[in-house]
């Protein structure tokens, strides 16, 4: 964010690295309006991910009740960007429901809170994995407790060189 406003022709702006969450494993001080409460995360590795992405995809991706067993929530800003300067990028390729999204939409948003299924697994991703955690807690508010980030995000995916879909547009669902 602070390398795209300095684009914009700010000069006054800093760069903190490690973002908030090294401020706060520092033990440096922060406030909040209204606190997320406390939840313990956990992450999913791209290989894992993988694994299941192949189980759910070869079962249709539901149970026999016809609820899902994979959600995915695509909250990368990157693609807002993307989509906004008609660019292409790319997804997670997998025939379960994706929601993309950016995390700034969940905020008193109860269509899209609602939309997140409370069965099976759903998997956040943002570019590093940095941020899921955020968003793991903000939906913890809400009943959410099959939620797992994935490991070091997107990057990690790209890195290992799994499955990935081109969008030429970013559908925002």
């Amino acid at each position: 964010m602070a390398v795209a406003i300095k684009k914009m022709g700010f000069t006054n702006i800093n760069i903190y690295n490690g973002g908030l969450r090294d401020w706060i494993d520092s033990g440096l001080p922060v406030e909040s309006i209204d606190p997320l409460p406390a939840y313990n995360g956990t992450f999913i590795s791209a290989a894992e991910l993988r694994e299941k992405i192949a189980e759910t995809d070869a079962g249709g991706c539901v149970d026999k009740a016809g609820n899902p067993l994979l959600t995915i929530i695509d909250f990368r800003s990157s693609l807002i960007v993307s989509e906004k300067k008609g660019g292409d990028k790319y997804r997670i390729q997998t025939n379960c429901r994706t929601i993309t999204t950016v995390l700034d939409d969940f905020i008193d948003n109860p269509t899209l809170i609602n939309s997140v299924p409370k069965t099976g697994m759903v998997v956040t991703i943002c570019e590093t994995g940095n941020r899921d955690l955020y968003l793991m807690r903000y939906l913890s508010k809400f009943g959410y407790s099959n939620i797992k980030g994935l490991q070091f995000g997107m990057r990690a995916w790209l890195k290992a060189d799994y499955p990935v879909e081109k969008i030429a547009t970013t559908p925002l669902q």
